[in-house]
């Protein structure tokens, strides 16, 4: 099969990208990807390191301001399209693959004015501009959330989940996490963790509450993004105990096992991530997502009494470090939140994609009684 993907910017649409891919690359052997992005970014990262063949278009995210710069980010988009005309009728995908965002938009545009199959993926519990912009005409429209917010048609859409890795769903016990991290058994373990690009709200608010925390017998480990890592280990080491800092966690499973409570950002892949691993946590949404989308995702949590909301302009050190006490004194408390997180994991949204992938490439009936074969007079048998 051959597929094009895109999407990028953060790891929240990496994330479900890579574990579509990861099941499609189990289920055929012989399948040829292209992923398109921006260069520079994770997403070029991510695809060198997965040895996925990378292109790069120019796209830009659209300015919410009026002026020049929307007409610069507007000739940017037209270029990018330009290019993605040229990528498509090079590689001739079956389909293509997007999960949201500016990044996508361009390709996946493209794809469908030449009448190429496209899949779409909304992480968010409200449906994202470009997703809006590509759902009438997307093939297939695959949802994380049963009350997602916006329009798309609903004959061709499913609700799956957020896609995530196979690791996430079969973490270690938490005793092997914590002797992995050199961690004590029998104290509290919290994980704090801003996302890829870490969040200076969070970061400084933990910074003011280490010398309560640590003195509460409280074990840390503290993912402060590139920016703050340095005053974190400076402030570590001033005030002891047991904090691991580090700029971005590698091993997110072994640390979110080992987690007794997790306190970070609302994003679609983190809070997917959480269900699946049962984590009782704090949400501190970001307040610049487009539509506000994480603090649809932590409305989610907190509903469903699987986790606590602090708004960015409320996280303090007082507040934080009281909340955060508060829950990790309160086992029987977090284990109810873990339990209800569970609740809301959809732990098979890259298989269910991933099928429907190849139902679409391959000519399967789907389940609204469409069939699609997508490989009539799109030159398969012509080389890369």
């Amino acid at each position: 099969m051959r597929i094009m993907v895109s999407g990028g910017g953060t790891g929240g649409h990496t994330s479900p990208l890579i574990a579509v891919y990861e099941e499609l690359r189990r289920r055929d052997p012989q399948l040829r990807a292209q992923w398109v992005g921006c260069s520079g970014r994770i997403e070029e990262t991510l695809s060198k390191r997965m040895a996925i063949p990378f292109r790069s278009i120019p796209v830009a995210g659209w300015p919410r301001k009026r002026g020049l710069k929307q007409l610069w980010v507007g000739f940017k988009l037209l270029l990018s399209m330009l290019r993605s005309l040229l990528l498509i009728r090079s590689f001739r995908p079956q389909v293509v693959f997007g999960v949201g965002g500016y990044v996508s938009l361009p390709l996946l545009w493209v794809a469908q004015w030449m009448g190429i199959p496209t899949v779409i993926h909304e992480q968010n519990r409200r449906l994202g501009m470009a997703n809006r912009l590509l759902a009438p005409r997307a093939a297939r429209v695959y949802l994380s959330f049963d009350d997602t917010q916006g329009e798309y048609p609903e004959g061709r859409s499913e609700v799956v989940g957020n896609p995530i890795r196979p690791e996430f769903v079969f973490p270690p016990e938490r005793e092997e996490a914590c002797d992995r991290l050199g961690f004590q058994h029998d104290a509290p373990v919290v994980l704090v963790c801003g996302g890829s690009q870490g969040a200076q709200r969070i970061n400084r608010a933990v910074l003011e509450s280490l010398e309560q925390l640590t003195a509460e017998g409280i074990q840390l480990i503290w993912a402060t993004g590139k920016s703050d890592a340095e005053q974190a280990r400076v402030a570590a080491a001033r005030v002891g105990g047991v904090i691991q800092v580090h700029e971005f966690v590698d091993d997110m499973v072994t640390a979110c096992a080992a987690a007794d409570l997790v306190v970070g950002r609302a994003g679609a892949s983190t809070t997917a991530e959480l269900a699946a691993l049962a984590k009782p946590c704090i949400l501190v949404p970001y307040p610049h997502a487009t539509d506000n989308h994480q603090m649809q995702n932590a409305r989610a949590f907190e509903e469903a009494g699987a986790g606590r909301i602090v708004e960015d302009a409320d996280c303090t050190a007082e507040r934080l470090c009281t909340l955060i006490l508060a829950l990790v004194g309160d086992r029987a408390m977090l284990s109810e939140m873990g339990q209800r997180a569970r609740g809301l994991a959809k732990n098979m949204a890259g298989e269910q994609i991933a099928e429907g992938i190849m139902h679409l490439v391959f000519g399967e009936r789907l389940g609204d009684g469409a069939t699609v074969v997508s490989d009539k007079g799109i030159g398969l048998d012509e080389q890369e």
